[in-house]
């Protein structure tokens, strides 16, 4: 192996791991021309109950993240039985209950039925409390 094939691999090493830390975190990456919705949250395990800050601020539109102000809406889904799905950005959310949920984020356009263009999905962990 050359010193030029050394630092390639190292390169696409660099890139693999930057790639997994981003899909861990819920964002993959997308062609820049097309609206990628993600989601961050903290914490994403924890005893009952759990409040939970969602951010879906990492989504991105034509390489931009955040995407402009105004041009796209958040909607959100708990999957729990509480009222409560809410809009925004950056939500808060508590589980009353133990268990595994799968919390979701509809980015849409903005104005009268605004389109989906993208969603996410983000699992949150919910203990029994001590």
């Amino acid at each position: 192996m050359n010193q030029r094939t050394g630092v390639r691999w190292s390169l696409a090493g660099v890139l693999l791991a930057a790639s997994a830390l981003l899909i861990l975190w819920g964002c993959t990456f997308q062609p820049a021309h097309e609206p990628h919705a993600c989601i961050s949250a903290e914490p994403t395990i924890g005893y009952a109950p759990l409040t939970v800050t969602f951010d879906a601020s990492c989504s991105s539109v034509n390489g931009m993240s955040p995407p402009p102000h105004g041009g796209y809406f958040y909607v959100w889904d708990f999957d729990d039985a509480n009222l409560g799905d809410r809009a925004g950005t950056v939500v808060e959310h508590t589980f009353t209950e133990p268990g595994t949920y799968l919390v979701q984020v509809a980015m849409t356009t903005m104005g009268p039925g605004g389109e989906p263009v993208d969603g996410a999905v983000r699992t949150i962990t919910v203990l029994p409390s001590e």
